[in-house]
């Protein structure tokens, strides 16, 4: 290291960086969608299986599976659910272990001359019932106050100690029963955003987000207008501040309310195009069918020549 790195250790120079070594596994989920100290946002208008579709996360990042068609990286996670009684919690979680022992099951190769139940192994458990996943149901919290942030630094250190070394991953769902003050106001919300960095930094995590859309913006003819990003509940400082954010949308079409539409509007940290996806929730199992994974083309950019490494910058 450098002589400028070894008399301030927050000090790199170009080689000092290179030199350096990241952690062995730092991407949570493929593609630059999650890595290690780094934040995402799923957010959507009501019925759009977002809550569904965090759980389906947990478990997926937990047992190291795909999620959306992404490779994971087994990890911790402790999941803040703030919305529903914790019976519902219940009933949803139950109802999603066990079709993910059905699936688990259903994948599996069959064993000739055995009884069902002989199929039910341990790796089947352990993908139906992950134990890395920890989860709190409080409807009171308010994670903007020193008190509840307290209460869930609290409990993010306890999963640390108690579940085996990995990274952690922490959802938070929904935003606005966890933030007491006003989420429109920026200067409300940043405080709150800056602990959760200093948090993220300090426990070597990441975190997921589930929000909702604000009031639908139209046009002349009463039309819907898509604003992307900006159709996401609040302060625009949550979306600058966030890494990743993935939308996702009813199909209005859809009379069975189980069709949804998944876009990532924002990818800071991709190492590619990301994929538009439909997805179909099974009510059976509470887990995704993707329907469709289409992958953007950069056919509109406006190329100027061939390419060639000398006319670069």
């Amino acid at each position: 290291m450098s002589d400028i790195h070894n008399i301030d250790k927050q000090l790199y120079t170009v080689q000092d960086l290179l030199d350096w070594s990241p952690p062995k596994n730092y991407r949570i989920i493929s593609g630059g969608v999650l890595n290690v100290k780094t934040r995402m946002l799923i957010f959507g208008d009501e019925g759009s299986w977002k809550s569904i579709l965090a759980l389906h996360t947990a478990h997926s990042i937990a047992r190291g599976s795909r999620w959306l068609g992404f490779r994971t990286t087994k990890s911790n996670v402790f999941k803040l659910q703030a919305e529903m009684p914790m019976y519902m919690d219940r009933e949803r979680t139950e109802k999603y272990c066990i079709g993910s022992k059905e699936i688990f099951i259903a994948r599996a190769s069959p064993v000739p001359d055995t009884d069902e139940d002989d199929t039910i192994t341990d790796a089947t458990l352990a993908y139906a019932y992950p134990t890395r996943v920890i989860s709190r149901t409080e409807r009171s919290i308010h994670i903007d106050d020193a008190f509840g942030f307290q209460s869930l630094k609290d409990n993010i250190y306890s999963c640390i100690q108690h579940l085996p070394s990995a990274s952690m991953v922490i959802i938070l769902d929904p935003l606005f029963k966890l933030f007491g003050k006003d989420l429109s106001s920026e200067v409300d919300l940043k405080p709150m955003l800056d602990n959760i960095d200093r948090l993220l930094e300090d426990t070597n995590s990441s975190i997921i987000i589930v929000h909702h859309t604000r009031k639908s913006v139209t046009d002349d003819k009463g039309r819907p207008v898509d604003l992307g990003s900006q159709d996401a509940t609040g302060s625009r400082a949550l979306v600058r501040w966030v890494d990743t954010i993935l939308r996702v949308d009813p199909i209005q079409s859809d009379e069975t309310d189980t069709r949804v539409s998944l876009t990532f509007t924002k990818h800071r940290n991709s190492e590619g195009l990301l994929p538009r996806m439909l997805v179909h929730w099974d009510r059976g199992t509470l887990h995704p069918h993707i329907t469709s994974r289409i992958m953007p083309t950069d056919e509109d950019m406006d190329i100027r020549g061939s390419f060639d490494l000398k006319t670069l910058e």
